[in-house]
């Protein structure tokens, strides 16, 4: 129904912007060679009063002429300036029918104006896209994780109204598994949201550069001092200050989730490497631990969602399958990636791969 209004709407104003300017255009011709000619005609008559008056009638025959080519030449002229106009409209109306519509505006030949705006329109297209898909995605992640919790405090409910009241060591049983599934709740809206961030991150817009030397090795003391019974060492083998253009925060943020996995995951051996070296053209920073390892079908899926290699000891140790895929999705929205090589029983190596910032460090403020 609302197509068909749209194409009412549509019809009901086809005096396109190229027949108004064709039309302005040669009106304005006519009236100002119209003048010209009545102006002439009056004084050839007073000079040349017997003149033949087909010498009128071609004059006039002229202007007549000239403003239907005028109209003509703007007609033909206007059309083809106004065709990424038709392009815009078409994909405005897409998007408007259909959010996700894979309807882009083409690129106009000339470097003008219009391909600018073109540009945009598409680059505002994806982004809208960008936002739209990571919004369904978390009300479907959202419905989907929370529904275990929420069954769980339901039925510590039902066991508390039925004999609760009765029975003190049921009574607080229930109180603290609902309390402890409550928090488990929260942490994972938590960080569902840093996920969804994580996805949104304009790359373009980001001024901050930071020096990956110093913070990783805040990172690493900081994991040295509050996991006393574990052993850290570092394989520096930077040679210079290698900057990155990242958030302090979110290259903070990567790091804690890598080494807070290998924390979590080592059994018998507790002992965290940690690497960093340099090339041409990015840094490298490699977390590994010597734990329970992963099988190779495993490691295939260990960034994805959500994905918990056994979910009852995740749950144990309060994985909720979201860290390492907020860890490569900040990574990769800033221009690098990460990969994992591991094996069952000898433990994972994470490695993180970064482009170098190679501009002035005195136009950009630097954090460490």
């Amino acid at each position: 129904m609302a197509k068909e209004i749209k194409t009412i709407k549509k019809a009901s104003r086809r005096f396109s912007l190229s027949w108004q300017l064709s039309l302005g255009m040669a009106s304005g011709f006519f009236v100002i060679f119209g003048v010209f000619a009545i102006v002439v005609t009056e004084l050839v008559k007073n000079y040349y009063s017997d003149l033949p008056n087909k010498l009128y009638l071609y004059l006039w025959l002229i202007v007549i002429l000239g403003g239907i080519a005028v109209f003509i030449f703007t007609f033909i002229v206007t059309r083809y300036i106004l065709r990424p106009v038709k392009s815009i409209e078409t994909t405005i109306e897409a998007f408007e029918d259909d959010p996700m519509t894979t309807i882009r505006a083409e690129k106009a030949r000339s470097n003008d104006e219009f391909s600018d705006l073109i540009s945009v329109l598409n680059r505002m297209i994806d982004r809208l896209q960008s936002l739209i898909a990571a919004q369904q995605q978390f009300v479907s992640d959202v419905s989907h994780e929370l529904r275990t919790p929420v069954a769980i405090v339901k039925g510590h409910m039902d066991l508390l109204n039925r004999w609760g009241k009765d029975e003190p060591d049921v009574l607080n049983d229930s109180i603290v598994s609902s309390l402890s599934e409550m928090q488990r709740m929260e942490n994972l809206i938590n960080e569902m949201l840093n996920l969804t961030r994580a996805e949104q991150i304009p790359i373009e817009n980001v001024k901050d550069i930071t020096e990956v030397g110093g913070l990783v090795h805040r990172v690493f003391d900081n994991f040295k001092m509050i996991h006393p019974d574990f052993i850290f060492t570092f394989d520096d083998d930077l040679m210079q200050d290698a900057n990155v253009k990242v958030r302090q925060d979110h290259m903070e943020q990567i790091l804690i989730i890598l080494a807070d996995n290998a924390v979590k995951y080592s059994l018998d051996r507790k002992e965290i490497h940690f690497a960093l070296s340099q090339t041409t053209n990015r840094v490298e920073i490699g977390i590994q631990d010597f734990g329970e390892g992963l099988s190779s079908e495993e490691a295939m899926r260990v960034f994805d969602r959500f994905y918990r290699v056994d979910k009852a000891r995740s749950r144990a140790k309060g994985g909720n399958g979201l860290g390492l895929s907020i860890a490569q999705r900040l990574v990769e929205a800033y221009g690098g990636e990460i990969t994992i090589e591991s094996a069952l029983g000898s433990g994972s190596a994470f490695t993180i791969r970064l482009p170098l910032y190679k501009g002035k460090s005195n136009d950009t403020k630097l954090s460490n």
